[in-house]
């Protein structure tokens, strides 16, 4: 991205971040306070996910004011900018990585068992990235290999860390 268009970015960006911010808030808000257990109040459950919001909350209005400052709303939307946008290798590439994240997230997780789940939103996520069609076949099968292993180690290590590490029972 060229300099002079970063102000836009981080405008674009602090509004995103800012409505994540609030909505973690939010949730961690709603979260169980546990205190028929008798639990300590700096132990719940959404004092960590609050604290992040709260910082994420906090950073993303100063990056909203510093984009405001160098005039980072003007936009300039049109049809020629907006088709720039969805072109650029970039931005496919952050849609992909969204698109994959939704799929695991809304379709996998709770629907199939974890470990599967992370299995193959790992591998998928790096074969779309990794994957040359135009490689020799020896490189494409070396990605295939290399996407697999990666993938049960993640999925293995990080069912292993929640399960053993932080009691956390995985779906």
């Amino acid at each position: 991205m060229q300099e002079r268009q970063m102000p836009k970015a981080d405008f674009v960006t602090s509004i995103v971040l800012f409505i994540f911010s609030v909505t973690i808030i939010i949730m961690s808000i709603r979260m169980p306070l546990m205190e028929e257990l008798g639990a300590n109040p700096y132990s719940v459950p959404g004092i960590v996910p609050g604290f992040l919001g709260g910082i994420l909350l906090f950073l993303s209005i100063i990056l909203l004011v510093r984009s405001i400052l160098k005039q980072g709303y003007q936009l300039n939307l049109h049809g020629k900018t907006i088709m720039a946008f969805v072109k650029d290798e970039a931005s496919i590439r952050v849609l992909m990585t969204l698109f994959l994240s939704l799929i695991y997230g809304v379709g996998f997780l709770g629907n199939i068992p974890y470990v599967l789940a992370t299995f193959l939103y790992v591998m998928a996520f790096i074969i779309i990235f990794e994957y040359r069609f135009d490689a020799p076949w020896q490189r494409r099968k070396k990605t295939i290999f290399f996407a697999g292993l990666q993938a049960v180690l993640v999925a293995g290590i990080v069912a292993a860390i929640f399960r053993y590490l932080f009691l956390v029972k995985l779906p």
